[in-house]
């Protein structure tokens, strides 16, 4: 007879470091605007740069990790519940 070690792999999830998520786009959008309020970007980039930010609020607001521009805040549900939005 032989005695045999089972081993049990477990899945364990590892997390790529380098790999984007929602947050990370939402960041990204919040420099872009910073970096247009102070004026770093040359004439001859705005297309380029106002294209990607176009691409990116569009993704980030079709999943609902930004508001559309003109759109009202949504009330949360504590606030509709104890009518704290009709008192504010």
């Amino acid at each position: 007879m032989t005695d045999e070690i089972q081993v049990e792999e477990t899945e364990t999830q590892v997390e790529d470091p380098n790999a984007l998520q929602a947050a990370d786009l939402n960041t990204m959008a919040t420099i872009l605007e910073a970096v247009a309020q102070r004026g770093a970007i040359r004439a001859n980039e705005m297309q380029l740069v106002g294209a990607l930010y176009n691409k990116l609020m569009g993704f980030l607001i079709a999943n609902g990790l930004r508001q559309a521009p003109g759109e009202a805040p949504a009330e949360s549900e504590e606030e509709v519940e104890t009518g704290e939005a009709d008192n504010a």
